[in-house]
């Protein structure tokens, strides 16, 4: 079976599982849509993710990360069980997005990827940003991938101690398992695919990018919006947050203020 699927680790990402699969569904996607839950959100939230027509699946124990690196790294502390999703292999094929998501355009042309397509984020503004991001990726399940994953784990440890940090995140892990991803060109996919809302403008306004499908043009479209951070638009005083960002940058964010006025949009069609 191929599907999309989401993880759902802590209840304050809820909003944004209920939008993103909402976004997805509104792409006429005939896929299913399944939340990989972590053990330790209560089982009174399946039914609810039930209710608004999302499958369920219940994840084994969380993966075990050193507790001065998990307190220490914010709201990625919460996402190491990501990894268990490379083990599901009651799917064939899995394209896997972050809760913090939302879908411009139809997505179902990522299934015929190989596995762990993906998009280095950022890296038209980036250069030196050549590592994978692991808010998107395309995955071929093999049960023994989160045991060999796990081992990786001490190695983004170290990496990160070297840069002399205590965060580290799942994708600190992915990247280390796949430490030959950035020359693996063929693993590349288009910027699209993942684009952080706050890299909007320039990616509209420099590097030939649109918002909405125009197929007379030569413009390449957004596929996927990202609202990275730990300030999320659902949570509260995220629009006047926003707001005054906006103003303070002399409104030179047009198109991040569009995205987030969309998913604000969204949260009020959902009564989120």
């Amino acid at each position: 079976m191929k599907a999309y699927i989401t993880l759902l680790s802590t209840l304050s990402y809820l909003p944004g599982v209920i939008v993103l699969h909402d976004s997805i569904k509104r792409t006429r996607s005939p896929y299913p849509f399944w939340v990989a839950v972590s053990s330790i959100i209560s089982q009174d939230v399946d039914d609810m993710l039930r209710d608004r027509g999302m499958n369920v699946v219940r994840l084994s124990m969380p993966i075990e990360v050193p507790l001065a690196f998990k307190e220490q790294s914010g709201h990625w502390g919460n996402t190491f069980d990501k990894i268990h999703i490379f083990g599901l292999t009651e799917f064939s094929k899995l394209v896997y997005l972050d809760s913090d998501m939302i879908v411009i355009k139809n997505l179902d042309d990522l299934f015929e990827k190989p596995h762990l397509s993906a998009v280095a984020a950022g890296r038209l503004e980036h250069p030196d940003w050549t590592r994978l991001n692991s808010g998107l990726m395309v995955i071929k399940p093999d049960d023994q991938l989160p045991k060999k994953m796990v081992i990786a784990l001490h190695i983004a440890v170290e990496e990160v101690r070297a840069l002399g940090s205590n965060k580290i995140g799942d994708q600190d892990v992915i990247n280390a398992y796949y430490s030959d991803w950035p020359e693996r060109k063929d693993l590349h996919l288009d910027d699209g695919y993942n684009i952080f809302y706050s890299d909007l403008d320039a990616y509209i306004d420099q590097h030939g990018y649109q918002m909405l499908c125009n197929p007379k043009t030569n413009l390449k479209d957004v596929y996927v919006v990202h609202f990275i951070g730990p300030q999320k638009p659902w949570m509260k005083w995220a629009n006047a947050k926003h707001l005054l960002k906006v103003i303070k940058n002399n409104n030179s964010c047009k198109w991040e203020r569009k995205s987030f006025v969309m998913y604000l949009s969204h949260l009020k069609r959902l009564s989120l």
